[in-house]
């Protein structure tokens, strides 16, 4: 069974927080708010990157905005995939939080 990486798992949850699929800006503003901390757009790009290269996120294209000069957004959305290793990470995160004696 696959697992994510943390910053893939935060990454798959933010973009299923957006109903499971957003541009860019939104799951940055997300994975800021879960991880606690910043992350570049630089790095988020590469993340996704890898996310699609391993069939979890596909990208598609919005209709240019309605300005002169405007142009297409990109879309990144959550695959069948992409759902299931989550659903799978969550439920070896719950496993393990189960049989932890409580800390502290």
């Amino acid at each position: 069974m696959p697992l994510l990486t943390l910053k893939e798992e935060i990454i798959l949850s933010a973009i299923m927080m957006h109903g499971g699929s957003s541009r860019g800006a939104p799951i940055r503003k997300k994975v800021i708010e879960l991880g606690q901390k910043d992350i570049v757009y630089g790095t988020l790009y590469n993340l996704m990157e890898k996310l699609i290269g391993k069939g979890y996120v596909v990208t598609g294209k919005s209709d240019p905005i309605p300005v002169q000069g405007g142009r297409s957004k990109t879309i990144y959305g959550i695959t069948p995939e992409g759902k299931k290793v989550l659903q799978e990470t969550l439920e070896m995160h719950a496993a393990i939080r189960q049989a932890l004696p409580e800390l502290g």
